[in-house]
């Protein structure tokens, strides 16, 4: 069997272990106050850890890629991304290495980073290599090999040499291996990389024994080991004896390759190469092959086989079975020879290994023959035939290429010489066409640079057309949201006040003053932020410091935040230290910050929750960390919010809106006052918000007595007012209220509570619910809501049979009119825009009562044709009427049809055929089927059909006297009268 070499892979450094350097970083670890100085001192313990300790490598690894990820996007993302790609390889992860590796790549190219790029590349290559994909492999290292020379990276240069000669050396072609072997190592000589040096001697070797000259090969292994021995390079000597063990067992001294053997088994053993051990007891194998220890050869390569697949060694999968199906046909076991040669077979074709597939279809052509299978056997050695071809072709191929390579170099060379014996008799005619030519490449110069500039031009224009429009899009986004967030707080400043200035006598209570406040300070808010924004961007916006307590300062701006929790039952902590913090700092600014991140907690945490805020002193600088339970940020628009006007949930039914300006202006001030921000989220787990302030302290004392906010929340809980309900008004219409804004909500119910029974719901969701379990008259619903939106909400009301005939009015403080369009689309009756006047609602409201009231009316007339068209509203309610009547006028005659046999027709239970029909006709369904019956006995009566008697019959009356009585109810006439 022919043997072809394993793959060799680069040689990390292994000095002594240095424990004090690794104090040292570790010491300058725990003390390091920026993210950036501690991912650079991951990386350097990566590299002391790497090769002895792997536990503590891997946690390197990881730490310094989790950190890294809070980095703006740039180099330490990078290459934080290929150590971790390192890591994975060297555990044999090589499919999550390559995803790693191509992360780091994709992150190096987005900076222009060619070294980081150069990195992930050549991670990439060796990966690929190590999974028999060779063709990627190359691929990669082609790529770093061009970039390199672009650079005049000498040591890359070198690198991607040897590695593309190692990956031409596994595809046979030994030609061009040879020769970037030759170049790696003269490059690194000339540099004076002794480790890299030897690695390259290594590979020499290798070639050379592939190709047979196994006395060359001995003296650069030997050379290579000796290089090795000054380093005390133990993963270099282990390489050497691997193949020195190879060559002793092709030159036929079995006994000197065990001993090579040996010694680099138990190198790779001891440092812990899991891989190379296989490749080790393979190599074990094929020396009991040649001893004719066939069953020894079985069980090493079985060994070989084991690590392999534990690896995912997709190469040496190949090779095991291709030797233990050799070693099982020695043993004539043939049923074991053609499961591992088949196996070998089909590895091999799928990762482009020829040679190994050539062997295994020679073996197998040798087992069916033995087995008498004459047609496999021939199928076999056929492709064998072809394959040997192949190689074959490929080598001769590559011989010619070189003859001709050196034919046309001695024919460049007798030109050269030509010419230049003939140039004195051709200066003249050369000069004139050199300065034609120059002529030529000048005018043309000129002309492509022209139509560079003007493409440039074009390019410019159309970025600043794109620029502009990016900018015109978020001028509308800004004016759109701004103006939502002033219409609502203006509508409950504004209803109010007109209340008053109709009813003076009247007054204001003390709940719609204190609503007055909250919403004029949220719109004071509001202008102050937009205020400093405009001062930041003008640069006109200064520190104004002054002396005092950092802490005391932090205490007032959290606890104006423990009435609200204590309202929403959120479990608020505040941890501030009990003791004096006196430094020169801006008391405005700071408390702004705090005000903004600790609303920005509450606005999106549940009630119930966890909000914490806790400061501290440490390394010169004040520390606040705030963090909730809340909904959380995706990981992809985490980078983004801190971006002036953007918001993370865009859709119709976030649940609460916002500007977008509050995260940016706190970035502002944070970044005046020489400090930093950062945040972190998980996504229903909750986020957290931290922030570093170089704040000097000038003195310090301990505070005799400190608030908790858990005391003072627990205080204003226990002082809750008690609130008498109101007692349901009865006879009135039932309205439904479907608002998430608590202030809207009590300002539309004190307007209606009057004139209606108003059952309130905080969402779209909850609204759905109430209006199911009890059909109001009429429902008023808002357009941005939480859980399901307005939109969402109507249309759901108008698609269920129960609430389809319910009236809905939609509130929004959108005042396009596609908003507008949108909503009546989905079935909304009538449709307002904030900021609204009361009495409109009012008389709305009324129209819509009022408006069904009548079509009830329409359906209890005396006409005896009923259109349901003119009753219906919607398609639903038009659809059950006309089933309906079809009903009746197909029952109405028989006597025994009743309200029991129309809710099985109708399939509707008794409580929703009595609920539907008093909302549609005003009328139960007794009534609906006696008075249907009347107007066909009016009918016929008067077109003298047949005589009374005869006729109640026929509409399936029984009882001729309970027929007059009835008759004479609706018509007010006996039915002879009539």
């Amino acid at each position: 069997m022919k043997q072809l070499a394993l793959p060799l892979l680069l040689i990390f450094n292994t000095l002594l272990f240095s424990q004090s350097k690794i104090d040292s970083l570790q010491q300058a670890l725990d003390h390091a106050a920026h993210d950036t100085l501690k991912v650079k001192l991951l990386h350097q313990l990566y590299f002391e850890y790497e090769n002895r300790e792997p536990e503590k490598a891997r946690k390197a690894a990881t730490n310094a890629l989790e950190l890294s990820s809070r980095l703006p996007k740039g180099k330490w993302q990078s290459k934080s991304s290929v150590i971790y790609g390192d890591y994975l390889y060297s555990q044999s992860s090589f499919d999550s290495a390559i995803t790693m590796y191509k992360r780091a790549r994709k992150l190096a190219q987005a900076i222009s980073w060619a070294q980081g790029e150069s990195d992930a590349l050549f991670g990439l290559g060796n990966t690929y290599y190590r999974k028999g994909n060779f063709e990627k492999a190359k691929e990669s290292h082609e790529q770093k090999l061009k970039m390199a020379k672009a650079s005049g990276d000498k040591e890359s240069l070198a690198g991607s040499y040897n590695s593309l000669g190692l990956i031409c050396s596994e595809q046979g072609e030994m030609t061009q291996a040879m020769e970037y072997f030759v170049n790696s190592s003269k490059m690194y000589q000339e540099m004076g990389h002794l480790k890299n040096y030897s690695i390259t001697l290594m590979s020499i070797g290798m070639a050379h024994r592939q190709l047979g000259n196994y006395e060359k090969s001995k003296e650069y292994y030997l050379k290579s080991d000796s290089i090795s021995t000054i380093l005390k390079n133990d993963l270099g000597r282990a390489y050497v004896y691997h193949n020195l063990a190879i060559i002793n067992k092709n030159t036929g001294h079995l006994e000197e390759a065990t001993l090579y053997n040996n010694k680099g088994l138990e190198l790779f053993a001891k440092l812990g190469d899991r891989k190379k051990v296989g490749e080790l007891h393979y190599n074990q194998g094929s020396i009991f092959l040649e001893m004719k220890t066939y069953k020894n050869a079985a069980e090493a390569y079985k060994r070989s086989l084991e690590i392999s697949k534990a690896t995912n060694d997709s190469m040496m999968i190949a090779f095991s079975n291709c030797a233990m199906g050799q070693a099982f046909l020695f043993l004539n076991d043939f049923k074991n020879a053609e499961n591992h040669l088949q196996q070998s077979a089909e590895i091999s074709e799928q990762i482009g290994l020829f040679p190994i597939e050539m062997d295994s279809h020679e073996f197998l052509s040798e087992v069916y023959q033995k087995k008498g299978d004459f047609t496999k056997a021939y199928h076999s050695r056929t492709k064998y035939a072809i394959l040997k071809d192949s190689l074959f072709t490929r080598e001769k191929r590559e011989l010619a290429n070189e003859i001709e390579a050196k034919y046309q170099n001695e024919e460049k060379t007798k030109e050269i010489a030509l010419l230049e014996s003939e140039q004195k008799l051709q200066t003249l005619q050369l000069t004139q066409r050199v300065n034609e030519r120059n002529a030529i490449i000048a005018f043309a110069i000129i002309l492509l640079l022209l139509a560079a500039l003007l493409y440039n031009q074009y390019r410019i224009k159309q970025k600043t057309n794109r620029e502009l429009r990016a900018l015109d899009e978020l001028k509308s986004n800004f004016f759109a949201n701004i103006s939502h967030e002033f219409r609502t707080p203006l509508t409950l400043i504004k209803g109010p006040i007109e209340q008053l200035e109709q009813n003076p006598s009247k007054g204001l209570g003390m709940e719609s003053i204190k609503m007055i406040r909250r919403n004029t300070n949220r719109v004071l808010q509001l202008v102050n932020q937009l205020l400093d924004l405009s001062k930041i961007d003008k640069g006109s916006l200064q520190l104004e410091r002054a002396e005092g307590e950092v802490y005391k300062c932090l205490r007032g701006a959290a606890s104006s935040f423990s009435s609200h929790a204590a309202q929403r039952r959120i479990d608020y902590k505040v941890h501030i230290p009990h003791e004096v913090y006196w430094a020169s700092f801006d008391r405005d600014k700071l408390e702004k910050i705090v005000y903004n991140l600790l609303g920005n907690a509450f606005k999106f945490s549940d009630d119930g929750g966890t909000i914490s805020f806790a400061a501290s002193y440490g390394n010169n600088e004040l520390r606040i960390v705030v963090s909730d339970t809340g909904k959380g940020i995706p990981e992809d628009k985490l980078p983004f919010i801190f971006d002036r006007f953007y918001q993370v949930q865009q859709e119709a039914t976030r649940e609460h809106e916002g500007s977008g300006i509050g995260l940016s202006l706190s970035k502002e001030l944070v970044a005046l006052m020489d400090g930093t921000i950062t945040a972190s989220s998980e996504i229903n787990k909750g986020t957290t918000f931290t922030v570093a302030l170089p704040i000097q302290k000038i003195k310090t004392g301990t505070l005799t007595s400190v608030p908790d906010s858990k005391t003072k929340q627990n205080d204003i809980l226990a002082k809750k007012p008690f609130i008498l309900e109101r007692t349901k008004a009865v006879g009135l219409p039932n309205l439904l209220l479907v608002e998430d804004n608590p202030d809207m909500s009590y300002f539309i119910k004190e307007h209606l509570q009057e004139l209606y029974h108003v059952v309130e719901a905080k969402n779209g969701k909850l609204g759905l619910k109430a209006a199911k379990q009890n059909p109001p008259d009429l429902i008023i619903t808002d357009v941005m809501m939480p859980e399901m939106d307005g939109v969402e909400f109507c249309q759901a009301v108008k698609s269920n049979f129960d609430t389809s005939h319910v009236p809905v009015i939609m509130l929004t403080a959108k005042a396009g009119i596609e908003n507008k369009i949108e909503g009546l689309e989905m079935g909304a009756d009538d449709y307002l825009t904030k900021p609204f006047e009361s009495k409109e609602l009012l008389a709305r409201i009324k129209n819509l009562i009022e408006q069904r009231r009548k079509l009830r009316e329409r359906f209890t007339q005396r006409e005896t044709a009923i259109d349901p068209k003119e009753i219906a509203v919607t398609p639903i309610d038009r659809k059950f009427l006309e089933g309906l009547l079809e009903l009746l006028e197909r029952e109405f005659s028989d006597s025994n049809f009743g309200v029991r046999e129309m809710q099985s027709e109708l399939a509707l239970s008794k409580t929703q055929l009595h609920r539907k029909l008093k909302a549609l006709t005003g009328e139960s369904p007794g009534e609906v089927i006696r008075n249907f019956r009347l107007k066909r006995a009016a009918q016929l009566l008067s077109r003298n059909a047949d005589t009374v008697t005869q006729i109640a019959y026929a509409v399936g009356f029984n009882n001729l006297s309970y027929f007059a009585k009835c008759f004479k109810e609706l018509y007010g006439v006996t039915p002879s009268a009539y």
